[in-house]
């Protein structure tokens, strides 16, 4: 039966195109259509992509940054009269909020508009405009759906449009015949190409699927790229294959799998296809790669070369869930991994201004989130926990509770204390090491536990400077490259809010450092 006729009767222009297609062009017009309309949605949607995040740029540059479209700011507020929760700059400078001129931004704004291309002229004008200005530009004159860009990754998209087309083909033909070949060729055996085919079509159903997941991934983080179609290509024919020649080996999955005779060739005179392989072939090409995984454990024992993993340690080595960060619930959770960010240490590296960009949350909760997991990332669960008990909850909370000039010692002392505490983390990997640690005490060194060794440590340090060490460890388990990205965007995104908000104005050190609130506690 013709599964288009109802679209031929129908008349019409559609009607046309179909009867053409099939008729006169002698092709599949429900292929060609999945074929060709695959990557254009999705060039689409990453054309459409970049307009609402250029705006959304240029939407924050005008709030925490209105000098970007204008002349750089002039000098404003001494050094001398910062307030002390701000990082004091060196003598004789000015504070320069902008924004625009932070690294972070400039990635994030690079990141919509490198891929673009500006002729010479147009350039030389693109070069004087402002950021604002910039981006108006873009919209204006680079902004229009079938670029150089959208055209580029169109004809890097030709072999995977081919790939559908066939790829589709085959599953109609398998569909019409029923999943399997007893309608269309009665006396196939195991085996042939019938089945084969039916089998190789099924495995590209599940392939397909998880290639249009992943371009949906790329265009929610816009890292759709040539090099993207390309890799999906090669999964799917990859994934084809293997499924076929798993197929072609192991007619019945469960007794080879099961070992039901073992060191023997599993036989069956049954020549239909298996019915779980209705399931087992399109779920082989859903998971990547999940077909030459499945081959390589079966057959692990007869290849010796292949290096094993010491999988002793994981146990204590399991990723923390973004789940204990204050905010994130279940479906946020899911949100951010289509950002790329899975675990807490994803989102402790994780630029704050793209993830807003990138996603419906706005700045303020983003980079609450990032402090969070770069203090839960550093500690570890167990030592972030009880420092949230204490109120202290992101990084910076930790630096100032330390570190700040209006710190007092006995903060130091408290924080030691649980910097240097034994976690369960560390005594198991000591048991499961079966190792142990050594302290030294009076020119005698003894093998002692985790309770013990840090309860020495702690004491080792207490018998020094005890706020000089707590700061020195405070400096070296904060001195990574996010964790200064993040400090000077909240540097310059706490200045762009300007003077006003350091203190109420009934603050006692209000009237030491902001003029304008001066004026409204003597009023």
């Amino acid at each position: 039966m013709d599964n288009l006729a109802w679209f031929k009767e129908a008349g019409g222009l559609f009607g046309l195109i179909v009867s053409t297609i099939r008729d006169y062009v002698g092709l599949d017009p429900v292929a060609v259509l999945f074929a060709l309309m695959t990557p254009l949605l999705i060039l689409f949607a990453r054309h459409e992509v970049r307009l609402r995040r250029l705006q959304s740029i240029k939407d924050f540059l005008r709030a925490f940054d209105p000098n970007a479209a204008r002349d750089p700011p002039q000098a404003v507020t001494p050094a001398a009269q910062l307030p002390q929760i701000l990082p004091r700059p060196e003598a004789n400078s000015t504070r320069d909020a902008r924004i625009a001129t932070n690294p972070s931004f400039e990635f994030v704004k690079s990141k919509y508009i490198s891929d673009l291309r500006i002729t010479k002229a147009d350039g030389e004008t693109f070069d004087r405009l402002n950021d604002v200005e910039q981006i108006d530009w873009i919209l204006r004159n680079v902004g229009g759906f079938g670029s150089f860009a959208d055209r580029r990754l169109f004809y890097s998209s030709i072999g995977l449009v081919i790939l559908v087309y066939f790829g589709f083909s085959a599953l109609n033909a398998t569909l019409l015949c029923g999943l399997g070949t007893t309608g269309c060729a009665p006396g196939a055996t195991y085996g042939s190409w019938a089945q084969l085919a039916a089998i190789g079509s099924l495995a590209f159903a599940g392939a397909y699927i998880a290639a249009v997941r992943s371009f949906v991934r790329a265009v929610a983080v816009f890292d759709l790229s040539p090099y993207g179609f390309l890799r999906q290509t090669g999964e799917v024919v990859a994934s084809v294959i293997f499924t076929i020649v798993l197929f072609a080996l192991l007619r019945d999955p469960f007794a080879a799998v099961a070992g039901i005779l073992p060191g023997a060739a599993v036989a069956n005179t049954d020549t239909h296809i298996q019915p779980v392989w209705y399931g087992l072939a399109p779920l082989l090409g859903l998971l990547p790669q999940s077909a030459t995984k499945f081959l390589l454990v079966k057959f692990q024992s007869l290849i010796t070369w292949i290096k094993t993993t010491d999988d002793r340690f994981v146990e204590v080595s399991k990723i923390t869930s973004l789940d204990v960060i204050d905010g994130i619930d279940y479906e946020t959770r899911f949100r951010l991994e289509e950002c790329g960010i899975y675990d807490v240490q994803n989102l402790a590296t994780y630029n704050p201004i793209m993830l807003h960009i990138e996603s419906p949350y706005g700045i303020y909760q983003t980079f609450d989130w990032v402090a969070q997991a770069q203090l839960c990332h550093i500690l570890g669960l167990e030592k972030f926990l009880i420092f949230r008990e204490m109120n202290i909850r992101t990084i910076f909370d930790l630096e100032r509770a330390i570190s700040s000039r209006q710190s007092v010692p006995a903060f130091d002392e408290i924080c030691a204390g649980i910097l240097f505490a034994p976690t369960s983390g560390l005594k198991k990997t000591l048991q499961i090491a079966d190792t142990g640690l050594v302290k030294v005490d009076a020119q005698q060194a003894a093998k002692v536990g985790a309770d013990d060794y840090c309860l020495w440590a702690r004491l080792r340090i207490q018998g020094t400077d005890s706020a000089q060490a707590a700061e020195h460890v405070l400096r070296w388990i904060a001195d990574d490259l996010h964790v200064r990205r993040l400090r000077r965007l909240w540097i310059d995104i706490s200045n762009s809010l300007g003077e006003s908000s350091w203190y109420l104005p009934d603050n006692p050190d209000a009237a030491a450092v902001v003029p304008a609130l001066q004026a409204q506690v003597a009023a």
